[in-house]
């Protein structure tokens, strides 16, 4: 008889077989929701070869830092090539102009990642959609590692809350430049988490360095590691050094100074006057419902609150998307720098739906992680999950 056959029957079902249904359960979910990533991500975007980082890659292919699109003439011909006023039809929004050539001022990240080894490999383009289904993917996956690491008993509900009820169902219905630089963010956010949690601190400050080439405003999380991992950290800086150096002769110039854009976006200017009216947009402002599917919208904002020179577009508040993110005291050395990501946005006087992907998602991963578990866990979870997809169908800008 054999040592296994003198346990009760009942032990040899729990220590055999039990662990592996909780398992088989998380590893479902999460396929679910990578596979929904990958739908959300198509449903509203065309598999367009285009794309301002597709460009670049291009761009790079042919030995150069700029991208392959020559600037309209009577662009050059302005004696203010950047004055927000001139008219749409010759001049590319969102692109540097300088000394006559058109560059990205997004972060190289997602084109060394993704575009430019795609273009290399295969001679062609990589949609952008791909790209940002491919991006969240990693960073679900990453906090989903780092969840189960400080709290192996998550349940399968609260895994589809970390993928589902974060912002990122809305980031997958309008894929574009934005959407590719943020969603490489959070991937390398989340990772340099993961690595930092179980004490890989070189590593993950490696990857911490590099949110530099995609958010240079992430790198606030650095401020809250370990500082064993500031060692490592300078890379992604100096990488973003020298590129910035080989573009615009300057290692601290991202573009923002060269940018072709509208009224009120080619610069920062920090004002403390702007953070409480950035946190209630940010967090608090409901959204407007509707009587027929998908029953709500994203709102026209109070304007009555917004200050002068405010650049805002249409937004629904984070703990709308996210209510249980306050059900329970977080694990703060997550939580702080979310909260601190946040705070620098509403200083800036720039507010938009697709920002609050900045730090909605460690929020959420802070919440989960948390020890103990309220009693509205569950319903909250359940609500957010729903206001995320419909506000994914719904879309941007109130969009049919």
């Amino acid at each position: 008889m054999t040592t296994l056959s003198l346990l009760p029957s009942t032990l040899q079902h729990h220590k055999y077989n039990s662990p592996m249904r909780p398992r088989l359960s998380l590893a479902l979910v999460a396929f679910a929701i990578c596979a929904y990533y990958l739908w959300a991500s198509q449903r509203f975007n065309p598999l367009s070869p285009n794309g301002y980082y597709n460009y670049l890659a291009r761009g790079w292919a042919e030995g150069h830092l700029y991208v392959p699109i020559a600037p309209d003439p009577r662009l050059l011909a302005q004696p203010n090539p950047y004055d927000p006023n001139l008219p749409d039809e010759i001049k590319i929004h969102d692109m540097v102009l300088y000394k006559g050539r058109y560059y990205l001022y997004h972060g190289a990240g997602p084109a060394l990642a993704a575009f430019y080894p795609y273009k290399k490999l295969t001679g062609k383009d990589l949609p952008e959609s791909i790209a940002v289904f491919f991006f969240v993917s990693i960073a679900f996956i990453a906090n989903a590692l780092t969840l189960l690491h400080l709290k192996p008993t998550t349940t399968p509900l609260q895994l589809a809350a970390l993928g589902l009820a974060n912002g990122i169902p809305f980031l997958l219905h309008r894929i574009f430049v934005y959407e590719v630089a943020i969603a490489f963010g959070q991937a390398t956010l989340s990772i340099a988490t993961a690595l930092l949690i179980r004490n890989q601190n070189r590593w993950g400050g490696f990857v911490l360095g590099l949110v530099v080439l995609s958010r240079p405003h992430l790198l606030l999380a650095a401020i809250f590691a370990k500082p064993r991992c500031w060692l490592t950290v300078p890379i992604g800086l100096l990488i973003a050094a020298v590129y910035n150096q080989l573009r615009f002769g300057s290692p601290f110039e991202f573009g923002l100074r060269y940018l072709i854009s509208g009224p009120g976006q080619q610069q920062p200017s920090f004002q403390v006057d702007w953070l409480l009216p950035s946190l209630y947009l940010f967090l608090l402002e409901p959204p407007t419902w509707l009587r027929e599917f998908p029953f709500i919208a994203i709102p026209r904002n109070n304007t009555s609150i917004i200050p002068p020179h405010f650049f805002h577009e249409n937004i629904m508040g984070a703990l709308w998307l996210s209510p249980f993110a306050l059900a329970q005291r977080p694990i703060w050395r997550l939580a702080l720098p979310a909260l601190a990501i946040l705070g620098f946005l509403c200083c800036t006087g720039w507010v938009t739906q697709r920002y609050a992907i900045d730090f909605l998602p460690r929020l959420v991963l802070a919440a989960l992680a948390a020890p103990a578990t309220s009693r509205l866990q569950i319903p909250l979870i359940l609500a957010a999950i729903a206001l995320n997809v419909l506000s994914h169908i719904q879309g941007p800008y109130n969009a049919p």
